[in-house]
């Protein structure tokens, strides 16, 4: 009996692609979730040859960026342009901070952030990004990972696994967050916990649209993650769908680029819930 089922949710981010009879899937990911999708996830991708993710996902490729995102001295100071309002209640978040739950956990540790004034050791000589990201997982206390799920999953079935770009794709691509669209985001903390509720509910209800509309003003939504970006994994993805019996998993804002550009090469692609 499973004593956590509370926990498991269905997945309502899956596209069926098709096209001259090979059928594929696309998933959007959520890559903090309360929520695991084991069930779903290992019913996606015990019947398909091959895994698609958007970069590596090993240990070793994720201690790099941690690393890398260490290595700020020269970048903007995220401390000196906050507003003394949001530094605050950042400050309080990090200070209570309880640990043990999220990815944010071991960015916190690494960086070895103290009490006394959390924000101002988190941002000392931290790529923005990566400060903001550690903040945002911090406030999420969110466990899970769509992407870190599926692809131990597929390791465990012994599925073909490709990725969509290097890690030195990966980390020009942060790089490129606008400064200012990190800023404006946490000066606005305190209405992330709305947000926080939005995104949940349209993510577990598979609304995508609801979901882009939504999240406009996340740091993320910027030519560099996205625009770039999108054209790309379509191109990568594509050549695994051409054969057939593949998936492949994407941050869920960039399924509305790369659906478009299915549709526009003439696939059919329709939501299919797991």
């Amino acid at each position: 009996m499973n004593l956590f089922w509370w926990k498991e949710k269905p997945l309502k981010t899956i596209w069926k692609v098709e096209k001259a009879g090979t059928a594929s899937f696309l998933v959007g990911t959520a890559h903090f979730s309360p929520y695991s999708f084991k069930k779903s996830l290992t019913r996606l991708i015990q019947d398909v040859e091959t895994v698609l993710f958007e970069g590596p996902l090993d240990e070793e490729s994720m201690a790099r960026v941690v690393q890398y995102g260490r290595q700020g001295e020269n970048a903007p100071s995220l401390y000196k342009a906050l507003q003394p309002a949001a530094m605050k209640e950042i400050n309080r978040r990090l200070s209570t901070h309880s640990g043990g739950s999220s990815r944010a956990d071991s960015y916190l540790d690494m960086l070895h952030v103290t009490v006394s004034d959390p924000l101002e050791e988190l941002a000392r000589g931290v790529r923005p990004w990566m400060t903001f990201f550690t903040i945002w997982s911090a406030f999420l206390s969110w466990k899970y990972s769509m992407d870190m799920e599926a692809f131990h999953i597929a390791q465990k079935l012994g599925k073909k696994i490709q990725y969509l770009e290097s890690i030195e794709d990966q980390l020009a691509a942060l790089d490129g967050i606008p400064f200012e669209r990190i800023v404006n985001y946490l000066n606005h903390i305190k209405s992330w916990r709305v947000h926080k509720e939005l995104f949940k509910k349209a993510f577990l209800e598979g609304d995508i649209q609801q979901f882009y509309s939504m999240t406009g003003e996340f740091p993320t939504r910027c030519e560099s993650i996205l625009t770039k970006r999108d054209p790309i994994f379509f191109k990568g993805i594509q050549a695994s769908f051409k054969v057939g019996r593949a998936v492949a998993f994407v941050g869920v804002a960039h399924l509305p680029g790369i659906r478009k550009s299915f549709l526009e090469e003439g696939y059919h692609v329709t939501q299919d819930a797991s």
